[in-house]
């Protein structure tokens, strides 16, 4: 297929799209001073006389957004506009998280917050925010060049549409950052993007003539910047990806030979270049309205228009021109009322659908109602309404710590309508007692937001989705409580685990985690959640990303073993096979279908649709109310509303708002799923949960989760200096000094060295007890090797007692890391080796990770294989990136800077 090229003879009439957006001005990050100019030189390039693949008008500059949401709707309506070609390009400050995952876009307002599970506040999530909208777009051909640290995450994080002709340009490697350049004049990247697109394009190329190709782009770009280095000191690699078809970014400047040159193409007057700042909103008209761009397009309706033109300032026929002239008039539409919608995360999708459908009724008639979605973690929005006030009027400045929450800010606008998942969350954020907050004392007073819950919009119940190669008594598929169904899976199952998602994010986890912990006061849940920290870290925030990590089987081997408290419609979703409508883009075909078990204890999620109204919002409140109970109406009575939920998976609801049995419309209805459902109407679940019930259940699993204990043992002997093993980037001080960087203020950890220079001489490094983490850091490197053999069995015992000591009532995370090179741990065999395994297993639990320098000691060391299977930990040797995987080990256990 030839490339896609946006100025062909088929292509010339459609609209397309550049949206360039530049942050050089952070509130909590360090400034980037060449941004402006990349822009300038992006769009120049794009745009440039007889090479540029748009007009002018087709581009829109966003310079210093401050907060995501105002990102997010121009992606949205770059991406509901664009009919051809759609290029997203990115310049500024990208972010990863502690484990070199969950790749974001920092914008003017972004910061790095304290909260371990969502590193990031106010910012843009490739893989949940920019994706959603590119896959939402009827875009011809979609491209995204990111000119940021860590770009080439972005691919790594990409779930693919393979309906979609996609392409990424990213400026550096997974896992890399790029130096910042200090003047105005541009980032190197983008001076070569601008050089190739506009200086290059007659030299021709090997399939267009000289029209520039994205792969040939990629190309030169590498050639020019071989020789440079990255941050971290290894080679600059531009990394490209693509798709479909390739596609042309700059047109040959040749005699108009093919379709990239077409001389009948009229070009308008080229503006100057005028970026726009983010002013808080998005305006009704940055874009044109698509019909009056391909109308005006079109030469022959252009001269048309000029005696018309003429006209109309003679005060004749004025209302046709204004309503065909770009710009004019809102084409005879007035400015459509804007809804807010506030949902849970594991239903943003769907209902983003819905709103979608909603808006679309109508094709032909003006749009009376537009509906942006957005989503906030369970405890955010519950948080927020607690303290409405805070919503319309933050309190003063941000202590220095820049721990501080606000929900214009962190979440976005005031809604208008709030989807929870579960009745139970709007309620509790009602209750703003001291016992409701989870903070010791009540919420802010002076409450300014009051809710109407309509109804319900559709059903799903939690399951306990168990792989079909486990097995579970068919008798208990409905009617037992969910301990039971655990400790029924165990007792058959050894092999098997149990996840779920974090129970801050969505409510389904919320409510999963309550009935899944024990009573208060009887045990502590530690053991439960580091169990499943040992198995997957991060801990999926959502249903779905949950599945999505476990079908990573390059990753895990969780695939067919892990039995998972998710929604019934996740479920079904991920069950579809290749080729069924609606299989999740992340799924494999390793991954083992599921059948659903049904907690007695777990009560349904039921998406209440609440209405939401603010004091000191009542000018349009009548208006805006009718349009609410509009959509609220139409939700629940329209036969294609309703099976927008169904075809997800959703249960839909009966006249008398109770969950409906699966239509032949419904995703439960599909071969995949009639057996791994219960398909008849389901039997009650478990009664109402209280709002001071949930925070508890909250309370514990904070407090399971960290501060926690970490206690390295560096073997400092003379065969480690022997096999320069000990110092030295990515060897035994480095990486002991490295994987540091996960743990906090909070955090108790101490080094100790396993080959003391005598009996008598202590062996601390670093002293067990919370410590300044850079000065620990330093006393690592300055550790020397010691002329004597390391006393590994001995530090190993002494290690685990101390770890296990500490108050009673307290459970914290226990890790320790052995750094070895093995010699003097091969020693440790039969009995003496069977007596630390028994020792290493007693409780509290102790995770083990054993970091052996030697190559192979994985594989033949049997005290490392012994002792990290015991204890559920892990064995680390060069076969791996010891440096990467080692922080994240201790990630597990340390808070980092989530204190």
């Amino acid at each position: 297929m030839p490339p896609y090229n946006a100025r062909s003879g088929e292509n010339r009439r459609k609209a397309h799209r550049a949206l360039l957006i530049g942050v050089d001005r952070y509130e909590h990050l360090g400034r980037l001073p060449s941004v402006p100019r990349n822009l300038e030189l992006m769009k120049e390039a794009l745009t440039a006389e007889g090479s540029g693949v748009f007009d002018p008008d087709e581009v829109r500059v966003l310079l210093d957004p401050r907060g995501r949401h105002t990102v997010d709707a121009a992606l949205s309506k770059a991406a509901e506009e664009a009919e051809g070609l759609l290029v997203v390009y990115f310049v500024g400050h990208g972010q990863v998280d502690t484990y070199g995952r969950n790749f974001h876009l920092m914008v003017a307002g972004s910061k790095v917050t304290r909260d371990k599970s969502h590193p990031f506040s106010n910012a843009l999530a490739w893989h949940k925010d920019v994706m959603h909208w590119l896959w939402e777009s009827e875009a011809e051909h979609i491209v995204v060049i990111l000119d940021c640290c860590y770009a080439g995450n972005a691919l790594k994080e990409l779930d693919l549409n393979p309906e979609k002709r996609f392409a990424l340009f990213a400026a550096i490697r997974e896992g890399a950052e790029i130096p910042v350049a200090r003047s105005a004049g541009g980032t190197r990247f983008t001076r070569e993007i601008h050089r190739v697109l506009t200086e290059e394009p007659a030299e021709g190329g090997p399939l267009r003539g000289g029209d520039v190709l994205l792969a040939q782009l990629d190309t030169r770009v590498r050639e020019a910047l071989a020789g440079l280095k990255a941050y971290d000191g290894q080679d600059w690699i531009p990394v490209e990806f693509h798709q479909g078809d390739d596609v042309v970014l700059a047109l040959g400047q040749g005699e108009g030979e093919g379709e990239g040159a077409d001389s009948r193409y009229e070009r308008e007057p080229k503006p100057d270049f005028v970026p726009e700042h983010d002013p808080g909103a998005v305006p009704h008209d940055a874009f044109p309205p698509r019909f009056r761009n391909r109308l005006w397009r079109r030469r022959g309706v252009r001269r048309s228009l000029v005696p018309l033109l003429v006209l109309a300032l003679l005060g004749t026929a004025g209302v046709i021109v204004r309503n065909l002239l770009p710009g004019g008039g809102g084409g005879g539409c007035a400015p459509s009322m804007e809804l807010r919608v506030l949902t849970d995360p594991d239903l943003r999708a769907t209902v983003q659908k819905a709103a979608n459908a909603y808006t679309k009724r109508n094709p032909r008639a003006c749009r009376r109602i537009g509906i942006t979605v957005y989503e906030a973690k369970e405890t955010d929005a519950v948080a927020a309404f607690q303290g409405s006030k805070a919503w319309q009027s933050p309190d003063g400045e941000c202590p220095a710590s820049g721990a501080c929450f606000r929900p214009q800010r962190d979440l976005g606008a005031q809604p208008d309508i709030w989807i929870p998942a579960a009745d139970s969350t709007w309620r509790r954020a009602q209750d703003t007692s001291a016992a409701a907050s989870g903070t010791g004392t009540a919420a802010r007073a002076g409450s300014v937001v009051s809710f109407d819950r309509l109804g319900p919009l559709a059903f799903t119940p939690m399951v306990l989705a168990v792989p079909d190669g486990l097995s579970l008594p068919p008798a208990l598929q409905t009617g037992s409580p969910l301990s039971g169904l655990v400790s029924e899976l165990r007792s058959s199952e050894p092999a098997a685990s149990v996840l779920r998602s974090d129970p801050e994010i969505t409510d389904g986890a919320l409510l999963a985690t309550t009935a899944l912990y024990p009573p208060t006061g009887t045990a502590q849940p530690s053991e439960l959640e580091q169990g499943m920290a040992g198995q997957l870290t991060p801990m999926p925030g959502t249903a779905s990303e949950l599945m999505c990590a476990l079908a990573a089987s390059s990753e895990n081997t969780l695939e067919d073993r892990a039995a998972v408290l998710i929604p019934e419609q996740t479920m079904a979703q991920f069950n579809l096979r290749p080729g069924d409508k609606g299989r999740q883009s992340c799924a494999k075909d390793t991954l083992s279908a599921r059948t659903a078990w049904y907690p007695s204890d777990v009560p349904m999620l039921d998406l209440p649709f609440v209405h939401v109204t603010w004091k000191g919002a009542e000018r349009d409140a009548a208006v805006r109310k009718r349009a609410v109970e509009d959509f609220y109406r139409w939700l629940t009575k329209d036969v294609s509303a309703q099976r927008v939920f169904t075809e997800d998976g959703f249960r839909g609801v009966t006249s008398d708002r109770t969950p409906a049995p699966p239509d032949e419309h419904s995703l439960l209805k599909v071969s995949a799923n009639t057996r791994a459902v219960h398909a008849d109407a389901l039997p009650p679940t478990g009664p109402r949960v209280t709002s001071a019930v949930q925070t508890d259940t909250l309370r514990r699993y904070r407090e399971a989760l960290g501060p926690g204990r970490v206690l390295y043992l560096l073997d400092t002997s003379t065969s480690m200096a022997d096999k320069r093993v000990l110092d030295g980037s990515g060897r035994a001080k480095d990486l002991v000094s490295r994987s540091m960087n996960s743990l906090g203020a909070k955090d108790e950890y101490g080094v100790r060295s396993l080959a003391p220079a005598s009996r008598k001489s202590r062996p601390d490094v670093v002293p067990f007890g919370r410590n300044d983490r850079a000065a620990a850091q330093r006393k690592v490197d300055a550790v020397k090797p010691v002329n004597t053999d390391a006393r590994v069995a001995t530090g190993l015992r002494e290690a685990l007692a101390d770890l296990r000591g500490g108050p009673a009532e307290l459970d914290p995370p226990r890790l320790l890391v052995l750094v070895t090179d093995d010699e003097d741990s091969a020693a440790i065999k039969g009995a003496a080796l069977a007596s630390l395994v028994k020792e290493a297993k007693k409780a509290p639990r102790v995770r083990v990770v054993v970091v052996s320098l030697q190559g192979g000691g994985c594989t033949s060391g049997e005290l490392n294989r012994q002792l990290t299977a015991a204890t559920g930990g892990r064995c680390l040797d060069p076969s791996v990136d010891l440096a990467k995987e080692l922080q994240a080990e201790v990630a597990k256990t340390g808070t980092g800077d989530a204190e």
